[in-house]
Order: structure tokens, then C-alpha cells, then sequence
């Protein structure tokens, strides 16, 4: 085989290779798009805003509850077939509660991966 040939092979695959890695995903910024709710938006609003969410609940008086997260993983974390013992993970939760079908409070918070072990919280891997 030629010298450019094979320069040209190598060239190719390795730009497939390249190309394989690299995926888009939406960015999304779920502690900066919270703050678009506030008391007295509408439950399609907030479907608007955050889209649908994770988990829906009553909670203990009744009312309407839901539920969204993001995981962020670092860098490392993302590393395929060692990366879950690699970096690190934290979580941004928000939860929703409405009252008749309005936004009666909103809450965010931000947990590592142990705050979250810890506080008996399973969140399914997003793949």
C-alpha cells in the first residue's frame, strides 16, 4: 500500500473515531430556569418553562407536587466504562407545588452524590 494511502486510512479512522465521541446534548440549566416561576403560575407555564416533570405527588395536605432533577457529572464521571469510578456527580432538584393548578411555593436545591445516599433519594440514571 502507498505511503499516502495508508496516510489517508489513518486520517479517516481516526476522524471517525473522533467523531464517535463527540455527541450534543441540550444544555439545560434547571437552577437558572427555576427562577422564572414564582406564585400563581399556571401548570402549563411551568410545562413551558421546565417541561414535564420527572415525578408528580400528593403530598401530606393534598396538593399537587412536582418534581424535576438534573444530574451534572463532571469531566472524569463521563469517561466511558470507568467513569462511574472516576470524578464525581451532584444533583439539582426542584420541586413544585401547586395549589388549585397554580404555583403555590418552589423550591431548589443543589446535593453531592453523598448528600443524596444519605438522604435515602434514588435517581435513575439518565442515559
Amino acid at each position: 500500500m502507498k505511503t499516502s494511502n495508508k496516510f489517508t486510512l489513518i486520517t479517516l479512522l481516526l476522524t471517525i473515531i473522533a467523531l464517535a465521541g463527540c455527541h450534543h446534548d441540550p444544555v439545560r440549566h434547571l437552577a437558572s430556569d427555576v427562577c422564572l416561576l414564582s406564585p400563581g403560575v399556571s401548570q402549563q407555564e411551568v410545562i413551558s418553562y421546565l417541561g414535564i416533570p420527572r415525578e408528580r405527588r400528593l403530598n401530606e395536605q393534598g396538593d399537587e407536587v412536582w418534581i424535576y432533577y438534573q444530574v451534572n457529572k463532571s469531566f472524569l464521571r463521563k469517561t466511558p466504562f470507568i467513569g462511574d469510578r472516576l470524578g464525581d456527580e451532584d444533583y439539582d432538584l426542584v420541586t413544585v407545588t401547586f395549589l388549585n393548578d397554580t404555583v403555590s411555593t418552589c423550591a431548589y436545591h443543589s446535593y453531592t452524590e453523598e448528600e443524596i445516599n444519605k438522604l435515602g433519594l434514588i435517581i435513575p440514571d439518565e442515559k
